[in-house]
């Protein structure tokens, strides 16, 4: 199997309220019509100069080829039936569990992975917006995304394979909630079982899942699904990253102190830090206009961002 490169193998982005699957569809409540989350707005370069290449609309790509692609991973696993965007997890059998095992975090990630395999998943299906631009892979990155949930964890799973690949692999975030902060694992589920990961990853990932937002409008199956798990995501409690001892945390650069960042992004914020490490996801995002969350940063800001950016490790 060709394997994704590193730095692409968790641009994935995902946290919301608890679900069902098709199932499971007595355990779940129907999602009221008045909180029905707004469709993630289209990707659009406002042309800051922060990206390091011109942005990618991959205009060979077209939504036949999207979804004749993604169907490959078998169509029956897909487009799912839904009542509610996260699927919900047996109880954990520790019922006062206070930090969760290694092999506990295991399970749960196979556990998803088996739900995906045997169509019991509520996948949204889409071309990656961050994992398609800059220093990734600039080509379409295809992702299944799915989100379960119980009391102790938020899990998602990530099936995923670049437009030219032929076999998928798979990827896992499980949310350790009976901690403060809760504590993010990130692992590659191979054939022999689950492989934590964090060098990679953290590039990405500096504090939980990252937002749904695909690269293009017509490169996602299930728009509103896609903005369900995106509100469930945004809704995810302040966490920190697991590093595994054989994948310890990278050179992270200078941290991000320019304030119009820190109001969220800081050691005591609503999200963690970030350094120069994150560049990537902090030019594509800014560039997009999906950072900050609620406005456009003023050019002024652009140029400190940019300043920043380009200041050497």
């Amino acid at each position: 199997m060709k394997a994704v490169r590193p730095d692409s193998v968790f641009a994935f982005l995902l946290g919301l309220l608890l679900v069902g699957t098709p199932g499971r569809a007595a355990d779940a409540a129907q999602q009221p019509a008045d909180k029905s989350p707004k469709l993630i707005a289209p990707a659009v370069s406002t042309g800051t100069g922060l990206l390091l290449e011109p942005a990618l609309t991959l205009p060979e790509f077209t939504r036949e080829k999207f979804a004749a692609a993604m169907a490959t991973v078998g169509p029956e696993k897909i487009q799912r039936p839904w009542t509610n965007p996260v699927v919900t997890l047996p109880p954990h059998p520790r019922a006062d569990a206070k930090g969760l095992t290694e092999a506990e975090v295991k399970d749960y990630m196979l556990e998803a992975k088996h739900l995906f395999s045997r169509g019991e998943a509520v996948p949204l299906s889409d071309v990656g917006l961050i994992s398609t631009q800059e220093d990734v892979i600039r080509q379409p990155m295809l992702n299944h995304i799915a989100a379960f949930s119980n009391a102790v964890a938020r899990v998602y799973l990530l099936v995923q394979k670049t437009a030219s690949d032929q076999h998928w692999s798979y990827f896992s975030i499980v949310q350790d909630l009976t901690v403060t902060p809760a504590l993010d694992y990130y692992a590659e589920l191979r054939k022999e079982g689950p492989k934590f990961e964090g060098t990679s990853c953290y590039k990405c990932h500096s504090s939980g899942p990252l937002a749904i937002h695909p690269a293009r409008e017509d490169l996602v199956l299930d728009a509103p699904l896609a903005a369900a798990i995106g509100r469930h995501i945004a809704d995810q409690p302040r966490s920190q990253f697991v590093f595994p001892q054989d994948s310890p945390k990278p050179p992270t650069g200078e941290k991000l102190t320019l304030k119009f960042c820190t109001k969220c992004h800081d050691d005591e914020g609503d999200r963690d830090a970030l350094y120069q490490v994150h560049s990537h996801p902090i030019r594509v995002l800014v560039d997009f206009g999906y950072m900050p969350p609620n406005r456009r940063l003023k050019p002024e800001e652009i140029v400190e961002l940019k300043a920043w950016l380009e200041q050497k490790r």
